[in-house]
């Protein structure tokens, strides 16, 4: 087995079972332990492991940050504008739909048509974009402004979101964690506890609630976990040709949830690339 695939080996079994011994470590992949010493070493430098007598374990973590809106807009791009395409052709005239502050929803938003609609949003940047359809009615929350996320949050946001219904809440999340092996994952998560909140009102708000994520997402757990993947009854990610990523997909489809793969295309006339 050559480095690339030991070092991807000696991660997954860190991720599992949060530390590994070089003794179990040589005999599972069948090289010597000195081998392994230098694989955790390689490892250790780019602070992907950390090294312990006899073995590593996983580095500490470092806690996450809401990252500001202009540069999660700019992140995986296509994929979000594959995804978000996918979810405007499931949209019907006269529905009440809710729009979270993601990246995604906001394309999603951008190619919404000048129909019918009720939207329930949090997200200025839904705001702006719907205020340009005016066959569109537009429901903000209100709440106290975050100019980062360029999106409303707070006790407002909340008590308005309570005293909502809608057809379908369509969100985003910073990961979703599948477990590893036969071990079941731990769903849903954010970086802090006020987008956690956020989105939990929006879900008991909603009927039936889409998941739009990039397969970037997937198998990634943020620090606040808040809501089991069967939360969503569809999620829609992007077609990914990565052998890994395809992989989370697959583990994902097996948790019961409806997968959709929407096909990557190149950006419509007059839309930015990021």
């Amino acid at each position: 087995m050559i480095a690339p695939h030991r070092h991807r080996s000696i991660l997954v079994r860190i991720q599992a079972g949060g530390v590994a011994r070089v003794s179990e470590l040589a005999r599972e992949l069948d090289v010597t332990e000195e081998t392994i010493r230098r694989d955790l070493k390689a490892l250790a430098d780019r602070g992907e492991v950390e090294r312990v007598h006899g073995g590593a374990v996983a580095p500490p973590a470092e806690p996450e940050r809401e990252l500001p809106f202009a540069q999660r807009h700019a992140a995986h791009a296509a994929a979000k504008r594959a995804i978000a395409a996918a979810a405007a052709s499931a949209v019907e005239p006269g529905q009440a739909i809710a729009l979270d502050p993601s990246t995604t929803a906001c394309q999603l938003a951008l190619l919404l048509p000048d129909a019918p609609l009720t939207v329930v949003t949090n997200s200025l940047v839904v705001c702006s974009l719907l205020a340009e359809k005016p066959a569109i009615e537009v429901i903000c929350t209100g709440g106290t402004l975050d100019p980062e996320a360029m999106a409303f949050f707070g006790l407002a946001t909340a008590e308005a979101l309570e005293k909502l219904r809608v057809d379908r809440l369509f969100f985003s999340c910073r990961g979703v964690d599948l477990g590893f092996g036969d071990g079941a994952g731990r769903g849903l998560s954010e970086t802090n506890d006020r987008h956690a909140a956020l989105k939990l009102a929006m879900l008991r708000s909603a009927q039936a609630a889409t998941l739009l994520v990039d397969t970037s997402k997937l198998g990634h757990a943020s620090t606040v976990l808040y809501a089991p993947v069967d939360a969503a009854d569809r999620v829609i990610v992007e077609r990914s040709a990565d052998p890994e990523r395809a992989a989370a997909v697959a583990r994902l489809r097996s948790s019961g949830v409806e997968v959709e793969e929407a096909q990557a295309s190149a950006p419509p006339r007059g839309v930015a690339a990021a």
